[in-house]
């Protein structure tokens, strides 16, 4: 199929036709399936990996190009959209109608009135609720909020309620036609609403982040097209205020919409907790809430909705936690102290609750033996009542909790007398609870659409965690120990002991092999692969009792050392580290290399310098990327970061990962080398630290030229290293093979990496633009990527590389062949895209 023409925008129908990132019809695991020519609509605009966010009925499923094409409008949306206009002409007087044309959106005629003061447009807008459900074949967006965006459903509800409909049917009867909002408050480049606006040249306003970038390479309007007369903008404080001034008015609305039916129903029924009038006229206003933050940070856009559910439940304090499962903590930005606060993940109120799964109200804090009292002894706060409540993603699980602290009688679902008897002892109710789990299902929705589960960067050791005391109170109101005390870490091995044992034949089958998927064993780990590999390479070589290693103290070191390996890098994680790891030990082991480079070793006793260039290469391995931020050399020099003015723009990262391993190695609790004489410390240092160094691309030329000359002379067996020096060249190269390992696995694995180097590197191009700087070569996300320069990457780099590294070791002759394999796939794709 022949991709679309030109790029979707959010709201644009589209047609399912497969030729893309999937091949045909597919059913995914949870039931759902998505047909060849199912209608749907663009949620939301390409991501990282230019992918477009697709809903197709109750299924959402990231597509690329090849995969869509575009689609007329279904004839369903049409009566609606009719239908709706009617009900509104005949609603409104008119002086106060007003229709607008966005030439981006399917309808192309959207009927548009501010909020109206009148009590009964109110009482309507409160009891609309959303249809049901549509089949595949109807899906739709719903005639909600933007007309740019369409709204998240409400998973979390379906089918919780099951009887709201007919509780008040006569409130609900109305089809839903709720408003959109002003166009004009849209940037016409991101089609997102505008935080801060400003005027071009062109007249247009503009969201400055997008036209900034805009005029970074360009000099024509992006609405007419035509010259700028001048690039300058200004600010458009009018609009500005404007847009939070309606926004305020719409969510006041919203709320006193909320108060006024709640006040109704409680007198009729004694409840409203059932009423899916309310459901969606709250889901309405985080609706709002969301749509004004949308082009501002994941946390932004939780703070936003805590102060939202603070107001509505009503409750002092409100905060968000989520979940850190590489370190087993729970972390937040969103929370009272202003500041990001970690707690251990079983630990306190908001651990037992993303343990269980399980809301919790908490009548009196002081009387329940999960909430510590040092903290309000130390702030003057006190903690009177909590409720908690858990966040929930699909597959992932538990992501996270919500939790407010201190029922107060100023929510706008407070019953009328509460105010009265606001000196009384106020508590949280099973209705608060089930008001607050719809904003954590939003809340969730937010976090999983921005991706932040797995990109948001997290501190990776205690020295950056912001300390726990605080003028504030800290609502997580937990003990705050530190995840490294010995009762955490022996926790943390035990569990990571157990899951050896379950993983022991694929790590058998991975020590008897060239390749290991660790991207799979990061999964099956929960993000421990580089701790597991690399234990158990070290057991298997026998090293810890060859050099009598204190075990628990490598423990220790292996973790710190994971922990320095940022998860949210696409490639420099420790699932890169792991498969580094495993190709040095595939190298020395089945390469033979440990046994052609014992003159590495020559001070060391002969029957040992095998053992002892094999623990070397493996340690060297093991800390090669450690806490590499995602970004090259490069831009450390360009940005003049601490890092680069430390070690004078000279192999950057090289150093800072060495010298900071090193420095985790000299902690007298992870010093597993404190036993090895201090001659063969020197040496075992010296022998890393060269070759870390070595892996500085900017010095593979140079390196390169070194080492095939030193191997011109070799013979049929290959190079014989003569001295230390030929040795450690050798073990450079052996380090720098395994690097760029992920070169010699099959077609699927190769691409898989190839894919996320690309993906970090557009990222810091991203970077790169944000600060006024020229992106590096293959940064540029306008511009041909890793994936698409693969073949000239080949030819300079890699297979010069690996064909001078398999004359002087001929064993290591499997990798070479997988890596000659893969070149061979990248001609024949390019060829196939030429034509």
């Amino acid at each position: 199929m022949r991709p679309m023409a030109s790029l979707p925008v959010v709201g644009d129908w589209i047609k399912f036709v497969g030729g893309g990132r999937f091949q045909g019809s597919q059913t995914f695991d949870h039931g759902l399936e998505l047909r060849l020519g199912q209608v749907g609509y663009v949620h939301s605009i390409p991501g990282s990996r230019g992918d477009f966010g697709c809903t197709f009925g109750p299924l959402k499923v990231s597509l690329d190009h090849g995969d869509i094409q575009p689609s007329a409008v279904p004839s369903i949306v049409k009566q609606e959209s009719e239908r709706c206009e009617q009900l509104r002409e005949a609603e409104l007087p008119r002086s106060s109608k007003a229709t607008f044309r966005d030439a981006g959106h399917p309808l192309r005629s959207v009927p548009f009135r501010l909020a109206s003061n009148n009590r009964t447009a109110t009482k309507r807008a409160a009891t609309r609720m959303r249809t049901a459900a549509l089949t595949p074949s109807q899906s739709r967006p719903p005639m909600t909020g933007s007309p740019l965006k369409r709204p998240c459903s409400l998973p979390s509800l379906q089918g919780r309620v099951p009887g709201v409909v007919a509780e008040d049917a006569s409130e609900t009867s109305e089809p839903t036609r709720e408003r959109p909002h002003p166009p004009s408050f849209y940037c016409p480049i991101s089609r997102q609403c505008m935080h801060d606006p400003v005027i071009l040249s062109d007249g247009h306003t503009y969201e400055r982040r997008y036209i900034e970038k805009w005029l970074l390479h360009k000099d024509t309007s992006p609405v007419s097209g035509a010259k700028l007369p001048q690039k300058s903008f200004v600010p458009n404080h009018a609009l500005r205020n404007a847009i939070e001034e309606y926004f305020e008015q719409v969510l006041s609305r919203h709320r006193e919409a909320i108060q006024h039916t709640t006040a109704g129903l409680v007198k009729r029924h004694g409840k409203f907790s059932c009423n899916s009038a309310i459901l969606s006229t709250i889901d309405s206003l985080m609706q709002c809430s969301i749509l004004l933050n949308a082009d501002l940070s994941v946390e932004m856009v939780l703070k936003r909705l805590m102060d939202e559910a603070k107001g509505l439940v009503g409750a002092e304090v409100a905060s968000v936690f989520l979940v850190d499962r590489q370190h087993g903590e729970l972390y937040s930005t969103v929370n009272s102290t202003g500041k990001e606060i970690r707690i251990p993940f079983n630990s306190g109120v908001a651990g037992s609750v993303a343990c269980s799964g399980e809301p919790l109200i908490i009548m009196d804090a002081y009387a329940d033996a999960r909430f510590n009292t040092e903290i309000d002894r130390k702030t003057g706060f006190q903690t009177r009542n909590i409720l908690c409540v858990p966040i929930r993603a699909f597959k992932a699980g538990i992501i996270g909790v919500a939790q407010l602290i201190n029922k107060t009688a100023g929510g706008v679902l407070s019953r009328e007398g509460e105010a009265a008897r606001a000196a009384q002892r106020l508590a949280f109710t099973q209705d608060d609870q089930l008001f607050f789990e719809v904003f954590a299902s939003q809340a969730g929705s937010a976090i999983i659409s921005s991706g932040v589960s797995e990109e948001m960067p997290v501190p990776s050791s205690p020295s950056q965690q912001e300390g726990t005391s605080s003028e504030e109170p800290m609502s997580a109101q937990s003990s705050m120990k530190p995840l490294a005390t010995e009762a955490v870490l022996v926790d943390a091995t035990e569990e990571l002991e157990e899951k050896m044992l379950l993983l022991q034949p694929v790590l058998d089958a991975a020590m008897e092999s060239w390749s290991a998927d660790t991207l799979t064993l990061s999964e099956l780990t929960r993000g421990r692969p580089l701790y597991v590999m690399s234990l158990s390479v070290i057991r298997h070589l026998g090293l810890i009792q060859a050099f009598g290693l204190d075990e628990a103290k490598l423990k220790r070191f292996l973790i710190e050392v994971e922990n320095g390996y940022p998860q949210s890098n696409r490639y420099h994680n420790s699932a890169h580290a792991a498969s580094v790891v495993h190709f040095m030990y595939a190298l020395l082991v089945h390469g033979g290399v440990a046994l052609q480079c014992t003159k590495a070793a020559q001070d060391v006793q002969e029957d040992m310098q095998v053992k002892f260039v094999q623990l070397a290469g493996i340690l060297a391995a093991l800390c090669h990327d450690f806490e590499h931020e995602g970004v090259t050399n490069d831009f450390h020099n360009k940005t003049l970061t601490e890092r680069s003015v430390t070690y004078n723009n000279r192999s950057v990262n090289e150093q800072h990962h060495i010298a900071a391993a090193f420095r985790v190695l000299m902690k007298s609790d992870m010093n597993f080398l404190a036993g090895m004489s201090s001659d063969h410390f020197q040496n075992l240092r010296s022998l890393i630290v060269e070759m870390v160094l070595a892996t500085d691309m900017a010095l593979n030329n140079e390196l390169l030229a070194i080492f095939a000359q030193s191997v011109q002379a070799l013979g049929a067996e290959g190079f014989s290293p003569s001295t230390a020096e030929e040795a450690s060249l050798v073990l450079k190269f052996a380090l720098k093979c395994a690097d760029v390992g992920h070169l010699a696995l099959d077609w699927p694995g190769h691409l898989r990496w190839v894919q996320r180097l690309e993906e970090e590197f557009f990222l810091q191009g991203d970077r790169e633009k944000g600060l006024k700087l020229d992106p590096g070569f293959l940064m540029d996300r306008d511009k041909p990527g890793v994936s698409q320069t693969q073949v000239g990457f080949f030819d300079a780099i890699v297979l010069p590389l690996f064909r001078s590294f398999h004359q002087a070791c001929p064993r290591a002759k499997p990798m070479l062949e997988r890596v000659e394999s893969n070149y061979a796939d990248w001609k024949t794709l390019q060829r196939r895209v030429k034509a």
